[in-house]
């Protein structure tokens, strides 16, 4: 994953976890929002949350949003999905 990809998501994240349809649907939503809007298909975007969600099941994405700041492995786990999701 290229770094302006990584740093154009990072303000993403943050939109990700400020919030609560469900919870994991907002924050689903949010993401692929932001996602989109730093230039990644929405084909990408879904496929990264999905990988994401594998990661860190449905109450960890709940809870990473409601602890407002992703866990240190966090970028690790979006920079492999978003690698994986790009060639899909």
């Amino acid at each position: 994953m290229s770094r302006l990809f990584a740093s154009l998501l990072i303000p993403a994240i943050v939109l990700m976890l400020a919030g609560c349809t469900s919870e994991l649907d907002k924050v689903r939503g949010q993401f692929i929002d932001s996602c989109m809007s730093s230039g990644a298909p929405k084909s990408n975007c879904k496929c990264a949350i999905d990988k994401l969600q594998d990661h860190y099941g449905e109450q960890g994405l709940v809870a990473i949003n409601r602890q407002g700041r992703p866990p240190s492995d966090f970028m690790d786990q979006l920079a492999n999905a978003a690698e994986q999701c790009r060639y899909q």
